[in-house]
């Protein structure tokens, strides 16, 4: 897995190259997460591209980052959402990304949307998944990350997927957790609770689509609602019966979302 020198640290990435002049996606965690928390069909690199229209994410050339301190990624992990964004912003820079459209989950999207306003310039676009202008964790959560981790990311996880999700889906995402580690993931949920940008979603001046989900528990629709309402211009796209790991449980509903958005974005430029 190739790496990249970001703050003194070594980030490191997946990268699937495709050559054309349409936006570079680059795809960001959530809380105690890593790169392979994004499905693997939009991974995939073995799909050739089409060479008209784009029909599907492969089009599309991607990065799937892991953040500081998480994945294959150096430590440490950062402590919060400015520092986090800073990295991927310093990544879009030092990698020559002109032209990116940032995909964040969860703390991802408000990790996206502090570099919408960092680094405008750079991007073609945001798009945020299972977040809100403010990410409350409760006191139960923050305690429990630090005095009994392994039960409270089974607690976590049970308000993040729905009952009908394919366990294999849950195993792999408890796996995530506890291999980034008490640490990581207090020191992520800490950093979503201090998040609010309430007062500063007018100045997001880029395209945005907004995605929330009917069934997340962890981050309701509600909360998608409020940032398209204060994002000038975004769109809210809505997906019926996903978790909070949407992008997961239902991949074709949400990719579809996402292609729309990005066939939007290749048409106004």
């Amino acid at each position: 897995m190739p790496s990249i020198s970001i703050h003194n640290s070594q980030l490191h990435f997946t990268h699937s190259p495709v050559a054309t002049n349409r936006p570079t996606i680059v795809f960001v965690h959530g809380a105690g997460g890593c790169a392979a928390d994004w499905p693997y069909q939009w991974q995939q690199t073995g799909i050739p591209p089409s060479r008209g229209e784009p029909r599907w994410i492969s089009d599309y050339p991607r990065y799937f980052l892991d953040l500081p301190g998480h994945g294959h990624s150096q430590p440490p992990a950062r402590t919060s959402i400015d520092d986090y964004a800073a990295d991927v912003a310093g990544f879009l820079q030092t990698a020559d990304i002109r032209k990116a459209v940032i995909v964040g989950h969860s703390m991802g999207g408000a990790i996206a949307l502090t570099v919408g306003l960092m680094q405008p310039e750079a991007l073609a676009g945001l798009v945020i998944l299972g977040s809100g202008p403010t990410m409350p964790v409760s006191d139960a959560i923050l305690d429990g990350l630090r005095t009994n981790f392994a039960l409270t990311v089974g607690l976590i996880l049970k308000f993040s997927w729905r009952k009908e999700a394919r366990p294999l889906y849950r195993e792999m995402a408890t796996q995530h957790l506890l291999a980034a580690g008490s640490e990581i993931v207090h020191g992520d949920f800490a950093a979503c609770n201090n998040f609010d940008i309430r007062a500063r979603l007018g100045e997001i001046s880029v395209p945005t689509l907004v995605i929330g989900s009917t069934s997340d528990r962890m981050m309701p629709l509600a909360q998608s609602q409020a940032l398209a309402e204060a994002i000038p211009g975004s769109q809210l796209a809505v997906i019926e019966d996903g978790g909070h790991f949407m992008m997961t449980e239902r991949t074709n509903e949400v990719g579809a979302a996402l292609l729309g958005f990005l066939r939007g974005i290749d048409s106004y430029q």
